[in-house]
């Protein structure tokens, strides 16, 4: 019955597939184009000095360059396990998930 039902569910919703596979292909043009279009106005401001715009269109900001320091906590568990555990022990943090269906396009 479990294979009955799914392709009952492949045929019903082949066209909401596919066309989850066109949108993969066009957001990843428009995320390319995107990158483009930002590093050319990143490049034009470094050139001409400008560190902030702002029109009726966009405001940009040129961020510099820089680093942050954070703990490696899978390390940390793998070669302190017990200085770990005593981390989680005392200062847990429980982050709640929504459900959500997890979908790979090809």
């Amino acid at each position: 019955m479990a294979e009955n039902q799914i392709a009952l569910f492949e045929e019903k919703s082949l066209v909401l597939m596919q066309k989850l596979s066109e949108l993969k292909q066009q957001k990843e043009q428009i995320e390319a184009t995107d990158a483009e279009v930002r590093k050319k106005l990143q490049e034009a401001m470094n050139q001409y000095g400008i560190t902030s715009f702002k029109n009726d269109y966009v405001t940009i900001t040129n961020v510099p360059a820089s680093e942050s320091v954070s703990v490696d906590l899978k390390k940390l568990k793998d070669k302190e396990p017990e200085c770990y555990q005593g981390l989680i022990e005392d200062y847990p943090k429980v982050t709640k998930k929504a459900a959500y269906v997890r979908i790979l396009v090809k």
